[in-house]
């Protein structure tokens, strides 16, 4: 079972975040992003026999490096890249006392043998454990989630359909562009949360690092989609520069969460990032 804790300071600063967007529009950033296309990209998803989107952007910079611009301003749905901000809201609302507190597995055997055993955000988010991510979501329960979902200005922010599926099956939509619009704010510490709780969850996102770099990222699959959509999103920190970036691909047909295979992901991924300068050469 889940404590919920009293958090009544974050909700105050929660609810005073969404009247000042008013029409749940972005706020005002002064300069619009651009977005150029890089023709060099494309031959990286070629390689691998696959279609699909990647976008770039370094922060302080406002130009966007994209692949397939009309793909990256299309919104799908986020399937476990929304864990990022659910770990977020897990923290803000006292859900989760902090990222390493343990949460009693429900029992219930499922087709991925790691999702068994007890999870804590960083232990969850790594093996993308959905029962963890359910309970949370239901803890939250739907007034807290849409306060904060809004507040975030995550995507199209609809959390339409059961609490515990609507990033996996129900309306929230968001775009690769609109992805690194939230993950700049990640990484600059520009959300309406607690810092502590933004360091605590760009940390768990760290996946790879070594003398002066490191490659965070979070996976998705939208088995609910046609053809099963794949994402890998994040942040890269290199010689003092970070960037943000997202990427989408078709998967073709998947019956089973034991079938996803991330691993065309990173590779695609790491190669670009590689290219652009955002990790160094050969730092896999």
């Amino acid at each position: 079972m889940i404590v919920r804790w009293a958090v009544c300071t974050a909700m105050v600063m929660v609810l005073a975040a969404c009247a000042d967007r008013g029409t749940g529009t972005a706020p005002a950033t002064g300069t619009e992003p651009s977005l150029v296309e890089e023709p060099d990209w494309a031959n990286l998803f070629e390689e691998h026999g696959v279609e699909g989107t990647f976008v770039l952007r370094e922060i302080g910079d406002t130009t966007i490096r994209v692949h397939d611009p009309a793909r990256a301003r299309r919104a799908e749905i986020p399937a476990s890249t929304f864990k990022i901000l659910n770990s977020l809201i897990a923290l803000e609302t006292g859900v989760v006392a902090d990222v390493d507190t343990a949460i009693d597995w429900d029992g219930v055997e499922r087709s991925v043998a790691a999702w068994n055993r007890d999870h804590s955000l960083r232990t969850g988010i790594e093996v993308s454990a959905v029962w963890l991510y359910q309970e949370i979501a239901r803890e939250v329960g739907s007034v807290r989630m849409a306060e904060m979902v809004d507040a975030a200005d995550y995507g199209n922010a609809d959390i339409g359909g059961p609490i515990d599926e609507f990033w996996l099956r129900g309306a929230l939509r968001i775009s690769p562009v609109e992805q690194i619009d939230f993950l700049a704010r990640l990484v600059t510490g520009d959300l309406p949360f607690d810092l502590a709780h933004v360091d605590a969850v760009r940390e768990i996102l760290v996946r790879e690092s070594g003398p002066g770099w490191v490659w965070a990222h979070k996976t998705g699959t939208a088995l609910a989609a046609e053809p099963v959509l794949g994402w890998l999103v994040g942040f890269t920190e290199y010689e003092g520069r970070e960037w943000v970036y997202a990427m989408n691909l078709d998967l073709g047909t998947i019956d089973l969460p034991e079938e996803i295979e991330p691993e065309v992901r990173q590779l695609v991924a790491r190669s670009i990032l590689e290219r652009a300068g955002a990790l160094p050469a050969g730092s896999g």
